[in-house]
């Protein structure tokens, strides 16, 4: 399965283990699912995202954390 890896844009945290996923998609859904968990613990607005990577680095989405 192919290894995907979800970086916090904005703050700098970089994922290095990352997470396998059966594909880009099933990643993209799991970044929609984690910005929504992340913008409800927030009392602020922010530009932070979450960048999804897979292991060559190529970027396959990006999800603010408003989660919409």
């Amino acid at each position: 399965m192919p290894r995907y890896f979800f970086h916090l844009a904005g703050s700098g945290a970089r994922d290095i283990e990352g997470q396998e996923f059966a594909d880009d998609e099933a990643a993209r859904q799991e970044a929609v699912m984690v910005a929504r968990e992340l913008a409800g613990c927030r009392s602020i607005s922010t530009n932070d995202r979450i960048v999804v990577t897979d292991a060559k680095g190529k970027v396959i989405h990006e999800q603010p954390l408003s989660g919409e």
